[in-house]
C-alpha cells in the first residue's frame, strides 16, 4: 500500500491505490486508480477515484468523480460531486450539485440539488430554491421556500412556501401557504394552508417504509 501523509498540488496529480493518506490538498487534477483511505480530501481542481474512497473529512469546491463507494464523517460539497455507488457519512452539506445511487447520513443539508434513488437521514433540511430528486426518507424533513421535491417519507414533514412535491407521506404534515403537493399521505395530522394545493390527500394506517433511528 502507499502511503502519503501530506499533500498540496496545483499540477497534475496521478496514484495508484491502494493509497493511504494524511492530508491532499488537490487545486490542479487528482486521479487515483483503486481505493483510498485518509484523514482529509479537499478538492478545488478536479478528482478522480476509481475505486472507494473511505475518509474522514471531503470538502469539493471543484468537481470529483468517485466510481465506487465514499464512507465519511464529514462530507461538504460547494462544487459538483458524482459517486456511482453508495455515500455514508454523519453529515453531508450541499451547496453546489451531487450526483449519487443512494445517501446514508446523520443529517442531511442541501441548499442546491441532489439526484440520488434513495436518501435516509435522521433530519434532512431541503433550503430555499433546492432541487432534490430522489426518494428521501428521514425521521425530520423540512423543505424551504420554493423547493423542488420528488418524495418524502418522514415522521415529521414541514413544507415551506411556494414548494412543490410530488408525494409526501408522514406522520405529521405542515404545508404551507402556496405550496404545490401531488399527493400527502398522513397518518396522524396534516395541516395545510388554504391558499396551499394538495391535488390528493389520503388518511394512511402507517407509513410504508421503515424510518432511521
Amino acid at each position: 500500500m502507499q502511503e502519503i501523509e501530506e499533500l498540496s498540488a496545483g499540477g497534475s496529480v496521478k496514484l495508484k491505490g491502494p493509497l493511504k493518506f494524511g492530508r491532499l490538498s488537490i487545486s490542479g487534477s487528482l486521479k487515483i486508480e483503486g481505493n483510498a483511505e485518509g484523514e482529509e480530501l479537499r478538492v478545488s481542481g478536479s478528482g478522480t477515484i476509481s475505486g472507494d474512497l473511505r475518509v474522514k473529512e471531503l470538502k469539493v469546491s471543484g468537481s470529483i468523480s468517485i466510481r465506487g463507494n465514499l464512507e465519511s464523517n464529514e462530507v461538504s460539497i460547494s462544487g459538483s460531486a458524482s459517486i456511482d455507488n453508495e455515500l455514508k457519512c454523519s453529515e453531508l452539506e450541499v451547496s453546489g450539485s451531487l450526483k449519487v445511487l443512494k445517501v446514508a447520513a446523520v443529517e442531511v443539508t442541501i441548499n442546491g440539488s441532489l439526484r440520488a434513488d434513495e436518501v435516509l437521514a435522521r433530519k434532512v433540511i431541503i433550503g430555499r430554491k433546492s432541487k432534490v430528486y430522489a426518494k428521501v426518507i428521514a425521521r425530520e424533513i423540512r423543505i424551504g421556500k420554493e423547493a423542488e421535491v420528488s418524495e418524502v417519507i418522514g415522521e415529521e414533514v414541514e413544507v415551506g412556501k411556494k414548494a412543490e412535491v410530488d408525494l409526501i407521506e408522514g406522520k405529521y404534515v405542515n404545508v404551507g401557504k402556496n405550496a404545490e403537493v401531488s399527493e400527502l399521505r398522513y397518518v396522524n395530522r396534516a395541516d395545510i394552508d388554504e391558499r396551499a394545493e394538495v391535488d390528493k390527500l389520503v388518511k394512511i394506517e402507517k407509513l410504508s417504509r421503515e424510518i432511521p433511528d
